[in-house]
């Protein structure tokens, strides 16, 4: 760990400032906790951990040599965040994970193995992911906390329980009981939940048919990845256990959710919260994915995977979750809800009204689907309610909070 006074952690600061500005945080307070040295001289390579506005960044940081030609994997000018001097003189620094040359050296330090070919996957809040030679894939998390990452737990703990409808976790990057990053084998010849479920809707639409009757009818995988979301809340439940909790309560506080959503979501004129508020039903919760949609999954050879385990089943503040598992279920109901009505952005307005029904009787029978697998999967009716109607109030009161919560500009699929 490298050793800092007070003028070698205001000139990281300076650092931390512009890679804070590209992604939209704060900068106010910028405190370096730690910086460790993962690669020395030229190329160098720091990773830094840093407080700002009441937040905990991280970052890492390459230094190449003044006039060294920079090579990035995307074309980002604002991946030089400034210059920098070290006991090897001045030099330019970078977001090493955007830098062609030092990503594979990041993977090193990490694994001990350098990569030929690293590609960016993915760059956003919950993470930086990059392809490693076509056979791993590297997220590193932008923003940390004291514990460890909770996406990290539950994929750890359910691949060791033997739930292998997974992307597996290869190598940890931790320090100070902090999850710094995970390395996952990349599932091979995948096709990504969304990209599948619209290529069977363009299928349909193509044909004005009926679902069932259309080349790329998406029943079958939907009753498949029904029955896979509920072997993974079986296993959830053997490895973190389950509680019990009110009804009423998780009426209560959706109210609360759709009453400060801005603007109340559409569905918003259901009656589930109004019917359950009274409730007296208890029911099982277990720690689930927690935004578990068709932009999560992905179809390979062998079947249905959780592709992304991030946030892991969190609340806004970070802390761990028990829900009922409903409200996973509801979050992929929701989620073929909205991918047939992004199917539909894609056609021809002239045509899109003729296509509506083709679009809610697709909806309609794949999340038929995804239900009869889920509630037929042996077991899960331990972690449901009995009665198929409070079932069906549960879902839609799910499917609101999850129309409530969604962010603006962020994927719903």
């Amino acid at each position: 760990m490298l050793v800092l006074d007070t003028e070698r952690r205001a000139a990281f600061a300076r650092l931390v400032t512009p890679w804070l500005a590209r992604r939209g945080a704060s900068s106010r307070d910028v405190e370096v906790v730690e910086v460790e040295v993962l690669l020395s001289g030229r190329p160098a390579l720091y990773d830094v951990v840093a407080r700002a506005d009441g937040r905990l960044a991280h970052l890492v940081i390459g230094l190449h040599d003044q006039g060294a030609t920079l090579r990035m994997l995307r074309h980002d000018d604002e991946s030089v965040l400034g210059d920098f001097e070290d006991g090897d003189g001045r030099a330019v620094a970078v977001d090493a994970l955007w830098d062609a040359e030092l990503a594979p050296l990041l993977m090193v330090a990490i694994v001990g193995e350098e990569p030929s070919v690293v590609s960016i996957a993915r760059d956003d809040a919950e993470g930086v992911v990059l392809h490693v030679d076509d056979r791993a894939g590297l997220t590193v998390f932008p923003w940390l906390s004291d514990r460890g990452h909770p996406g990290v737990e539950m994929l750890v703990s359910l691949d060791e329980a033997g739930f292998n409808h997974l992307a597996a976790p290869i190598a940890l990057w931790r320090r100070q009981g902090r999850d710094l990053g995970v390395v996952q084998e990349l599932l091979a010849e995948s096709a990504d939940g969304r990209a599948l479920a619209l290529t069977s809707l363009r299928d349909l639409y193509g044909s004005a048919g009926r679902p069932e009757e259309a080349g790329g009818d998406f029943a079958d995988e939907a009753l498949a990845l029904g029955t896979m979301t509920a072997r993974m809340h079986l296993v959830s439940a053997g490895v973190f256990g389950r509680r019990i909790g009110a009804v009423a309560d998780w009426a209560a506080e959706v109210e609360l959710v759709v009453r400060g959503a801005a603007p109340r979501p559409r569905s918003a004129a259901g009656d589930a919260p109004a019917a359950l508020r009274s409730s007296g039903d208890r029911a099982p919760m277990v720690r689930t994915h927690g935004d578990l949609r068709l932009g999560k999954v992905a179809r390979t050879n062998a079947g249905w995977v959780v592709a992304d385990w991030l946030p892991g089943g969190v609340d806004r503040d970070g802390a761990v979750r028990f829900r009922s598992p409903l409200a996973d279920v509801a979050d992929m109901l929701w989620s073929l809800h909205h991918v047939a009505s992004s199917g539909l952005d894609e056609r021809d307005p002239a045509v899109r009204q003729g296509l509506q029904s083709s679009a809610s009787a697709w909806a309609e029978r794949n999340r038929r689907a995804f239900l009869v697998g889920y509630l037929g999967t042996p077991g899960i009716e331990e972690l449901v309610p009995h009665d198929r109607r409070l079932i069906d109030q549960l879902t839609e009161l799910f499917e609101l909070e999850r129309a409530a919560r969604r962010e603006p500009g962020l994927p719903v699929a």
